[in-house]
């Protein structure tokens, strides 16, 4: 069976969480670290540059992450790496932005599940070569909080959920209000935001964040609460559940006159739209398959793969020779059962991928 590296810490300490990170992982974290390296000077950007540029990241940190930022070092000891390279790692989506083509996320609440089941949802989608470098992590703080969640090795978390029953996904957004200041790199949020013991204290954090892009958050808890929060430096934009169902991709909705996505816009719709086929029975079984569907545009039929699939929920690399640099494809499918504390992670494309179960 094909599945990601998982990684076990435990520690109340956030130093030594990093050291147990960091070692367990460090062939992925090297890889990354290459990978990016190349990624980066196709961009005619050295990693000497994206080293001063991430560096600018710190005084912040330092003043509103320090338990993070103590982990992020312990995670370069770890791996044997430099505190700038793996915060070159953690600050790629601020300093890259690419085009918002990642990821489509689904909050699924007891009206929609009938089951008195929570779920929270994703297909994350980016570089092909991110894959094999991307693991599983486990945490236990040794103070209550346990943490389960995906991430590009050396990242401190890309999504994932607690045993408080919140969780949190991430979709790429661009928009007119980007720039400035440095701000708190997404990935330190995400993983403050997991250290939460509720909803409103994860929401809290989100709206409270000093920020230099653009970035969605897919929050949701085992209270039957979710929320779809976009953000800009300077607004945040709230969406919530409708027939227990909020679904989110790479586009402003609420916030849509600050919107600099013009291309695919229905991913989200399409999630939507298979969900409510089984509104009131919804099963992690219904999400996984509304997870694998190929619907290029709306209406389309699902001919994968004998055609191209780079713009459904359920993406795919396109045929014939590739720039690593300029596609995508689903690295990963997760589904989190919030009140059960499990979740269920395939490794590529969930269409021919399998979902293996772990639990808090």
């Amino acid at each position: 069976m094909n599945r990601f590296t998982l990684v076990k810490i435990k520690s109340a300490d956030p130093f030594e969480r990093g050291l147990q990170y960091g070692a367990q992982a460090a062939a992925q974290i090297l890889g990354g670290i290459e990978n990016y390296k190349r990624h980066f000077l196709a961009r005619n950007l050295s990693w000497e540059e994206i080293g001063r540029r991430s560096a600018q990241y710190l005084p912040l940190l330092e003043r509103e992450c320090p338990a993070e930022l103590t982990e992020a070092r312990g995670v370069a000891q770890g791996a044997g790496v430099e505190l700038g390279d793996v915060m070159a790692l953690n600050c790629r989506y601020e300093l890259l932005k690419d085009k918002p083509k990642e990821c489509t996320s689904a909050s699924i609440l007891t009206e929609a599940t009938g089951s008195g089941k929570v779920f929270l949802a994703q297909n994350w989608d980016y570089r092909p070569w991110v894959m094999d470098n991307a693991v599983i992590i486990s945490i236990d703080d040794c103070e209550g909080t346990r943490i389960l969640g995906i991430a590009e090795a050396g990242q401190l978390v890309r999504n994932g959920f607690n045993s408080h029953g919140v969780g949190i996904c991430a979709n790429n957004l661009t928009s007119t209000l980007d720039g400035g200041e440095p701000g708190i790199p997404v990935t330190f949020l995400r993983r403050r935001v997991l250290n939460s013991k509720n909803f409103k204290e994860a929401e809290k954090l989100i709206y409270e964040g000093k920020r230099s892009v653009s970035c969605n958050y897919m929050l949701a808890s085992g209270e039957d609460l979710a929320a779809d929060l976009e953000t800009t430096p300077k607004k945040v934009f709230r969406l919530t559940p409708e027939s227990g169902i909020v679904t989110h991709a790479n586009h402003f909705v609420a916030g849509a006159e600050y919107c600099t996505a013009h291309d695919n816009k229905f991913r989200d719709k399409m999630l939507r739209k298979i969900l409510l086929e089984s509104h009131g029975h919804i099963t992690k079984e219904d999400i996984f398959q509304a997870l694998s569907n190929h619907e290029t545009f709306p209406g389309a039929a699902d001919t994968y793969p004998q055609a191209d699939c780079i713009e459904a929920l359920c993406t795919h690399l396109p045929k014939g020779e590739l720039d690593p640099n300029g596609v995508w494809q689903t690295i990963a499918s997760v589904v989190y059962d919030l009140r059960a504390g499990s979740a269920y992670i395939c490794k590529g494309t969930p269409c021919c991928g399998e979902y293996v179960r772990y639990d808090l």
